[in-house]
């Protein structure tokens, strides 16, 4: 096989059957044509693609730091992975130049998601034209995760990108002439097809996933078939860019997914070396001093569990005059049960500031990160990405928007009270009492809506990196101006001789309104 040449465009990745005459040939490795017609080097496309799929849908550093910290998840004063510009306030305009330093916030998912997307194609292609993988079992298997992750590939790009290529095993690539960018509604419905296809495919045989491989959890079909509709589920929530555009959801059909979707939490086993997540790794890191040493959880996080007036105040002091302060909360995820500055169990507290002054200290948090990546279990255990506690409030959040609060109270409960060990809440919200979680920006005790937002965001704290940051912009709370989503990368318009553009910003395209985060989306107690 010839490598690509990074300057190349992802179409030459996409649309070329093999490089020529852009770089030396190994004459040890065959090319694509000839690898895809050897059976097992055909599955192993498929079977070792989850491989760079995984860090660039919210797993690694790029796009994670970015978006989390543009979303208020995570707080950081450091400049890597291009999180100190982005969540910088005022916010700015995102430099989408290819010499800025900070570029692969939008390449490196660009490139790795259709770098995936070319692998699984291939395979894709070779057993449309007939290559059996050993057996009919095993080519179907191939054929439906290959399905699977070419969805999933090309939803994250609907998620992330205002546009999008889109390329698959069908397309007649001699015929391609001017091939022209997909805006993202359409993208996210060709994602979500393509997964649906991969669920059909699923059904007309058996087969199995081992652990240490393909999607590295064990799964049977029918676990597979599940993992799909909740991905889909994700795809039809997160697409949306703005408030109008997240109450335009098919929110019945996303119930009808999160029914049909997982049952047990899709967490794959890492390996060293194979598979991890640097993302719980940056967020919870201890080295020799203060723990989360590169990244906290942010004071909008956790803020609104704040009983003492420390978070009502810290909102209403100028940004400039912001400063880290101790929160007491009666939520045993945040604080445990001796006091104030004893740990909770997602999130421990620690008086050390670890970013500059000079940055702003409205980046500053005394919180440090625990419930995920501590030790070596971003590499050797469990990695949680998507749980049963995400599908649940989603379910919540569409029978809110469906008006069918009470149905929305018992999911909401689940983590609330096992994990939080808080009260329930009923319609109107958490029982209003003196220390009432979560409360309002003006500290009255918030509304159901206020409290599936709350829920959702903390039992979502490290178990993924741009999570927050899609929910934070459906729901109207990203900061003024921050980017909705990102522009196709400055060195892929080059390469097409394309203008330069992008998002955010002051009267920028693609700009975030003024944060609105109270307003609910039906009539409920307690909502403005």
């Amino acid at each position: 096989m010839r490598r690509i040449l990074p300057v190349l465009s992802v179409l030459t990745l996409l649309l070329a059957a093999a490089c020529q005459d852009l770089d030396v040939t190994n004459p040890n490795r065959p090319d694509r044509a000839r690898a895809t017609k050897q059976p097992t080097s055909a599955e192993s496309f498929v079977a070792t693609s989850f491989r760079t799929l995984w860090p660039v849908i919210g797993h690694d550093d790029y796009p994670s730091w970015a978006f989390s910290t543009m979303a208020n998840e995570v707080t950081s004063g450091f400049a890597d992975f291009g999180q100190l510009e982005l969540s910088a306030e005022p916010r700015s305009a995102w430099n989408n130049s290819p010499v800025n330093a900070r570029s692969n916030v939008a390449e490196t998912p660009w490139y790795g998601l259709y770098r995936t997307i070319s692998a699984v194609n291939d395979a894709l292609i070779a057993t449309d034209s007939g290559l059996v993988i050993v057996d009919s079992a095993r080519t179907l298997r191939t054929r439906a995760v290959g399905k699977f992750i070419q969805g999933v590939s090309y939803g994250y790009l609907g998620l992330y990108y205002d546009q999008a290529f889109v390329v698959d095993e069908k397309v007649a690539l001699d015929t391609l002439k001017n091939p022209q960018f997909t805006p993202y509604p359409a993208v996210t419905r060709i994602a979500i097809a393509q997964l649906d296809s991969a669920i059909a495919i699923a059904g007309r045989g058996n087969f199995t996933l081992p652990v240490d491989s393909w999607l590295f959890q064990a799964m049977n079909r029918d676990e597979f078939v599940r993992l799909a509709n909740s991905f889909a589920a994700r795809l039809m929530v997160y697409s949306a860019r703005t408030r109008a555009e997240r109450a335009a959801v098919n929110w019945a059909e996303v119930i009808r997914r999160i029914d049909a979707g997982v049952r047990t939490d899709f967490a794959p086993v890492g390996q060293p070396d194979i598979l991890w997540d640097d993302w719980k790794r940056l967020v919870a890191r201890v080295r020799t001093g203060p723990p989360s040493d590169f990244g906290r959880p942010s004071y909008w996080l956790l803020g609104p569990a704040d009983s003492a007036n420390g978070f009502v105040n810290w909102v209403a002091a100028p940004i400039e005059n912001r400063v880290a302060f101790q929160i007491r909360t009666k939520d045993r995820r945040i604080q445990g049960t001796t006091g104030p500055a004893s740990a909770g169990k997602y999130v421990g507290y620690n008086a050390s500031n670890i970013f500059a002054a000079s940055r702003g200290t409205y980046r500053f948090s005394h919180y440090f990160f625990r419930r995920y990546g501590t030790g070596t279990t971003w590499n050797t255990g469990p990695m949680p990405s998507l749980l049963l506690s995400e599908m649940d409030l989603l379910k919540a959040e569409a029978l809110i928007r469906l008006g069918r609060a009470a149905e929305a109270v018992p999911l909401i409960n689940r983590t609330r009270v096992a994990n939080g060990e808080l009260p329930p809440v009923t319609v109107e919200g958490p029982p209003n009492e003196a220390g009432c979680v979560p409360r309002k920006l003006n500290g009255q005790c918030g509304s159901l809506w206020d409290a599936l937002r709350y829920e959702k965001r903390i039992e979502g704290l490290g178990v993924s990196g741009v999570i927050a940051f899609m929910d934070a912009r459906g729901w109207q709370t990203l900061p003024a101006n921050t980017l909705i989503h990102l522009p196709v990368p400055g060195r892929e318009l080059a390469v097409l001789r394309l203008p330069l553009y992008t998002f955010g910003g002051p009267g920028g395209q693609g700009s975030a309104p003024a944060p609105d985060p109270e307003r609910c989306p039906v009539q409920l107690g307690r909502c403005p």
